[in-house]
């Protein structure tokens, strides 16, 4: 079926800012079920454009949401275009996807949305159904005092977008919390919204899922076996299935209460990235929930280990037809077979990077099933995670993929110039 012969009606806008957002992975997906990808953007020179029908502009950040939604909707109309799905997995465009879903009477303009939109909402959730009783507080860059905070080392992070581990940092007194609340309302405005959180002293993992009828169900687990604990960026060899039976069982416990929270909050369908931090006695406590799959390779890998392509699936949970699990559940590797890990490539210095290596050089490496390698790659701030590679791979055991992950990086060679 080409282009010209999908029938009418059958339009999905798809979401994206700063050219990401999964924006060809997502056509890809609803030209398989037979509908028209129209991309909406910010960006006329979108690098994106090329792999949807359709392509129209937005002011995410307009002064007037409903004014610039009107506009949207006028050259919606004028381009011939009638959505009836909005596919998004930017945490950024949540605002957006659930104001247009509403607007066209769509799915994905739940109120639990906005719940995971600001993590003190979530934190307040998940207190309310007596998941955690993790200390924390939330307010105004500006208005937040950090004399009110008596559980440090703690966490401290903007509520509603730190994607990249942006704006993250560990504080462990009064002193640094205030340097760093004047920090992030300078970033970003002394409104900003923050939340300063305990800090959870514990191996870091994350879990991928799909939620159906309330459920969650965690299908994918990654250990963070080398977690940066200063920074609090993902670093280093990430394992799954995870190896560290503290890890396992907090893994499991943290699954069942996400299940639970989606149940209290009305959240009935999507795919989470969940992550979690396990504790000594076999619990676990929450970190943060980004309702979209899991970044960098974790697609490939998911892909890999369950059989289950989580783009295609929040895609099909976004159209008329839904989506369910497969009543057999994920068809990934048999039990018993090879681990499979992940190791990201970050830039640490302001500029711009040349790589030394490309993808296909990547994929050569023994082992190395799928990944990515951005040349060019503008760092603009040390204060985010600066992935401009990254690579998925199998071994038989950890000890096979550290090696694996020596010899990406020893690959992956790169420089950063100030041009």
């Amino acid at each position: 079926m080409t282009e010209q012969d999908v029938p009418a009606g059958r339009d999905a806008l798809i979401l994206s800012q700063w050219n990401t957002g999964g924006v060809r992975l997502a056509a890809e997906a609803l030209r398989a079920e037979g509908y028209r990808p129209v991309l909406v953007s910010a960006l006329a020179d979108d690098r994106n454009r090329d792999a949807c029908a359709a392509h129209l502009l937005i002011d995410w950040d307009a002064a007037d949401p409903d004014a610039e939604l009107g506009r949207l909707e006028a050259a919606l109309t004028a381009a011939g275009v009638r959505p009836v799905a909005v596919v998004n997995m930017m945490e950024a465009l949540i605002p957006w996807q659930v104001r247009l879903s509403r607007h066209f009477g769509l799915p994905g303009g739940e109120a639990s949305r906005e719940v995971l939109l600001s993590k003190a909402e979530l934190r307040q959730a998940m207190a309310a159904a007596g998941l955690s009783k993790l200390p924390w507080l939330a307010g105004s860059a500006a208005a937040l005092d950090p004399a009110a905070v008596d559980f440090f080392p703690a966490v401290a992070k903007p509520s509603r977008q730190s994607g990249a581990s942006r704006h993250v940092r560990l504080v462990r007194d009064a002193a640094s919390l205030r340097a760093h609340l004047a920090a992030i309302g300078d970033a970003l405005g002394p409104g900003t919204e923050v939340i300063v959180e305990q800090f959870i002293d514990g191996p870091e993992f994350s879990v991928d899922g799909p939620v159906t009828d309330g459920r969650f169900h965690g299908l994918v687990v990654f250990e963070k076996t080398e977690h940066d604990e200063e920074l609090l960026h993902d670093a280093g060899l990430s394992v799954s299935p995870p190896q560290d039976p503290v890890v396992v069982s907090g893994a499991q416990r943290l699954t069942g209460a996400v299940s639970e929270m989606c149940r209290h909050i009305g959240f009935t369908s999507g795919w989470l990235h969940v992550e979690g931090r396990a504790l000594p006695d076999g619990t676990a406590e929450l970190v943060e929930i980004n309702p979209r799959p899991g970044g960098g390779t974790h697609v490939p890998a998911i892909r890999h280990l369950t059989g289950i392509d989580p783009v295609s699936a929040l895609v099909r949970m976004a159209l008329p037809e839904g989506w369910e699990l497969p009543a057999d559940g994920p068809q990934g590797p048999a039990q018993g077979r090879d681990l499979v890990g992940s190791v990201p490539v970050d830039a640490r210095a302001v500029g711009r990077v040349s790589a030394r290596a490309d993808r296909d050089e990547l994929l050569a490496v023994p082992g190395v099933f799928d990944g990515y390698v951005i040349d060019g790659y503008r760092v603009e701030s040390l204060d985010a995670e600066n992935f401009f590679a990254q690579a998925v791979f199998t071994a038989a055991d950890v000890a096979g993929l550290r090696a694996v992950a020596d010899e990406v990086r020893r690959v992956v060679r790169f420089d950063v110039t100030d041009d």
